[in-house]
C-alpha cells in the first residue's frame, strides 16, 4: 500500500491552512489563574503575592495579567508562543482588550511580554523593553520569582496611576 498520496494531501492541506490564515491548533496548558507556574520556579509567598495583585488589578482597573512559566516552549519562537497563548488564553476582558501576559521559558532561557491591543498606548515598544531589563539580572541567576514580582508590580504601578487608584497590594 502507498503512503505518498495520503501524505501529499496532508501536506497540500497543511500548506493551504497557512496560505489562508489558518493554524494548527496548539496544545497549550489550561490556565489555572493570574498566576499558571507550569516550570514549578515560583516560590509559595511570590505566588501568593502575584495572585494577589493580579485579583486587585483586575477587579479596581478591569486589567488582566496572566503570569506563565513553562519548562520549555517546544520548537517555538517565545513571540509566538507568547502571541497564541495570549489569543488562546483570552486574556484580557472582550470589551477593552487590556490584558498583559509575563511568559518564562526556563528551558530556553526565554522571556516575553505581550500586550493586549487596549494596552498598546499605554505599553508601547520602548516602556515593555525597559520594564524586561530590570528583570534580566533576578533571570541571570535564576531568581524567577523576584523577577516576576519585580515585573508585575512594575506593570500594576503603572496601569494603577492611569487608571488613578491606589493598590493595597503594592503598598499603595
Amino acid at each position: 500500500m502507498r503512503r505518498w498520496p495520503i501524505l501529499l494531501v496532508l501536506f497540500i492541506a497543511s500548506a493551504a491552512a497557512i496560505l489562508i490564515g489558518g493554524e494548527t491548533k496548539r496544545n497549550f496548558p489550561r490556565p489555572t489563574g493570574y498566576v499558571n507556574d507550569f516550570a514549578t520556579v515560583i516560590d509559595a509567598s511570590a505566588k501568593h503575592q502575584l495572585a494577589a495583585l493580579c485579583t486587585e488589578l483586575d477587579r479596581k482597573t478591569n486589567a488582566q495579567v496572566a503570569i506563565v512559566t513553562v519548562q520549555t516552549l517546544a520548537g517555538s519562537s517565545v513571540e509566538d508562543y507568547a502571541l497564541h497563548l495570549f489569543n488562546e488564553w483570552g486574556i484580557g476582558h472582550k470589551a477593552d482588550n487590556r490584558g498583559l501576559l509575563i511568559l518564562l521559558s526556563i528551558a530556553e532561557d526565554k522571556y516575553r511580554i505581550e500586550v493586549g491591543h487596549g494596552f498598546e498606548t499605554l505599553f508601547p515598544n520602548e516602556r515593555v523593553a525597559e520594564i524586561v531589563a530590570e528583570m534580566v539580572p533576578d533571570l541571570k541567576v535564576q531568581h524567577y520569582s523576584q523577577a516576576l514580582l519585580k515585573c508585575t508590580r512594575t506593570l500594576a504601578s503603572v496601569v494603577a496611576e492611569e487608571e488613578h487608584v491606589k493598590l493595597r497590594s503594592l503598598g499603595q
